[in-house]
């Protein structure tokens, strides 16, 4: 779920173009969230655009979208005929594929190579602390708040 930090996030560019700067940021910074929801929504048009790939001329599609996207006033088609859906659906299909491609890319390299200390996190499932205070300072903040400063001691 978005928050206020997000926003900043995404105006600093997650810190990547100045060197030495890191963004506050909770547990999942802007970045991975918009990857999260990118290969969620991007998974599921790739499936319903390779189902209707997969059985030629038996999906609708694109119709009912363009119908509800023209209430909005945009004026595309609404009569189209199963060529047409077949042709679309293929655009659509490789544009798709295209753009989860090059995100994974990106976010592969991110993650191995392009930031410190990522490639161990990844297999290990943890992170040193001083990492993850670079990186995730206010994850850090909340998970520390929560955890009692030592072990209570006896009365005397």
């Amino acid at each position: 779920i978005p928050n206020k930090y997000d926003l900043e996030w995404l105006a600093k560019g997650g810190g990547l173009f100045k060197k030495g700067v890191h963004v506050s940021s909770e547990k999942f910074n802007a970045g991975q969230k918009i990857q999260f929801w990118l290969v969620f929504v991007g998974g599921l048009s790739l499936s319903l655009t390779g189902l209707a790939l997969l059985f030629p001329f038996t999906f609708v599609m694109f119709d009912p979208v363009f119908t509800a996207l023209n209430v909005f006033g945009f004026g595309l088609p609404t009569d189209l005929t199963p060529m047409d859906e077949m042709q679309l659906s293929q655009i659509w299909h490789g544009i798709v594929a295209l753009v989860l491609i090059a995100t994974m890319i990106s976010h592969i390299y991110i993650g191995s190579l392009g930031m410190e200390g990522a490639f161990d996190a990844m297999g290990t499932g943890q992170v040193d602390e001083n990492w993850a205070r670079e990186h995730h300072d206010l994850w850090v903040q909340k998970v520390k708040g929560a955890t009692p400063k030592g072990q209570p001691q006896p009365a005397e």
